[in-house]
């Protein structure tokens, strides 16, 4: 497929349920296949229920996601009742939820998948003007900007839809494949995998994870996405799943002696550069190491090394107070803060312009995590920084300059309630004060690696 048949998510489903009516949609461990039919009814009867509970068309409704059948209905009924999805992590502790919820004037909420949508405190005011079709707004995804406060990129559903087209026409996808939702749909790679699989009629398997070999050869599963920490658990397993075609890493940079393992027993290892904003991949490098730019996106390196990217999946921007802002350049690139160049045929990824680190996959802004340190009170100053982990690349390690008195225990006791578990430190070491209080991450980041004195 070329070309898209439709120019919306909801008429997708639909499309999908005439031409592909009888074919598996939902693959589950514990309940029978069900149908693209079987799907959209569903989907259209939820559609109706958010309605009749006063969800109107252009109205944002923030969904506590789960990777189950009830999540998967919600994502899809969310946009085909006319509004505007943004999925968050089912574990953020309320407080960011309510600032987020209010500084984002999201008027709707649903705590939990199939549930009765509830109506937050922060709704009304002028909407503003809509658009239809491909351009108009679809999702709006959390991801982390440079200040560390989370920012909401929003895609429209041509974003979504060529997305798709270009991953599937680079990496086929098709009637028969079967995809484990192995990423949270609270990220805008869960998402793709859902729409991949819509556009290409391929059914999405639920309830497993990627590195568990017995589930992926029960279910059948065809083509999976992971980021090498789950590549590393997959392949400490004696045996493989046989009907495994495809596995699609990223989410950061592969150790090449894993790749090598995995194509030595039979594993066809696709390594993908993406980004939030460009709605998931932007270029994929196949089992050869050849890089594809994907259909619908271009990609290039500036003078400064910056990686620049625009094209048909490039977000509308960011959502501020119910608008939303562009982030492009006069030319329409979008500056990811991404460092890299070409080289023998593949791009190759070397840093970030600001402080971002990846942790078994996800991201994380040492600012986000020094905003929360700096509530508690016997703290008077934190640095966040990444220190190597043979495991997930990279872990968060705080360093602290307190007033004393404060322990290990109580202090993780005290960040489990504000932060999700990627970005708890895993090590808090002194933090010797400077007479220019010049923050020196480079010289802690060296620190950190080596081991350093613990925090009193």
């Amino acid at each position: 497929m070329s070309t898209l048949p439709t120019d919306t998510l909801p008429r997708l489903l639909e499309v999908r349920a005439r031409t592909h009516a009888a074919a598996p949609a939902v693959l589950r461990p514990d309940a029978p296949a069900l149908d693209f039919s079987a799907l959209a009814s569903r989907v259209a009867d939820r559609a109706r229920i958010l309605r009749a509970d006063g969800i109107a068309p252009g109205d944002w409704v923030a969904l506590r996601t789960r990777a189950d059948l009830l999540g998967l209905v919600d994502l899809l009924a969310i946009p085909a009742a006319g509004a505007y999805l943004l999925p968050i992590h089912p574990k953020m502790p309320a407080t960011p939820l309510d600032t987020l919820l209010r500084e984002q004037a999201i008027p709707w909420i649903l705590s939990e998948p199939g549930t009765t949508v509830t109506a937050t405190d922060y709704g009304g005011g002028e909407p503003p003007s809509r658009s239809e079709g491909l351009h108009a707004p679809c999702t709006g995804v959390l991801t982390s900007g440079s200040t560390g406060r989370p920012k909401v990129a929003v895609h429209s559903h041509g974003n979504h839809l060529y997305s798709a087209l270009g991953a599937n026409a680079v990496n086929p996808l098709g009637p028969g494949d079967r995809y484990l939702l192995s990423l949270p749909t609270f990220h805008v790679g869960g998402l793709t995998l859902l729409v991949r699989c819509l556009l290409g009629g391929a059914a999405l398997v639920l309830g497993g994870r990627a590195e568990d070999a017995a589930f992926l050869e029960h279910m059948g599963v065809t083509h999976v996405s992971m980021v090498e920490t789950q590549l590393q658990r997959l392949l400490s397993g004696k045996a493989l799943p046989s009907g495994l075609r495809t596995v699609l890493l990223g989410g950061g940079p592969v150790r090449p002696h894993l790749l090598e393992e995995a194509r030595g027993r039979g594993l066809s290892c696709w390594m993908s550069y993406g980004l939030t904003e460009m709605t998931a991949q932007v270029v994929t490098h196949d089992p050869q190491g050849r890089a594809h730019i994907l259909p619908h996106r271009e990609c290039r390196v500036d003078a400064n090394g910056e990686i620049l990217v625009r094209g048909d999946t490039l977000f509308l921007g960011y959502l501020e107070g119910g608008m939303i802002r562009s982030a492009t350049d006069a030319e329409g690139w979008f500056h990811t803060r991404d460092l890299g160049h070409w080289e023998n045929g593949g791009l190759h990824i070397t840093g970030r312009a600001d402080n971002q680190f990846i942790s078994g996959g996800e991201n994380i802004q040492p600012e986000a995590v020094e905003a929360v340190l700096h509530r508690h009170p016997r703290i008077l100053r934190a640095v966040v920084v990444p220190r190597p982990d043979a495991e997930f690349g990279q872990r968060p390690v705080a360093f602290l300059e307190t007033d004393g008195g404060l322990d290990d225990s109580s202090l993780r006791d005290w960040l489990r309630q504000h932060l999700p578990p990627h970005m708890l430190p895993v090590a808090f070491l002194e933090l010797e004060p400077t007479p220019d209080l010049k923050v020196r991450r480079g010289e802690l980041a060296r620190r950190a690696a080596a081991g350093g004195a613990e925090a009193p």
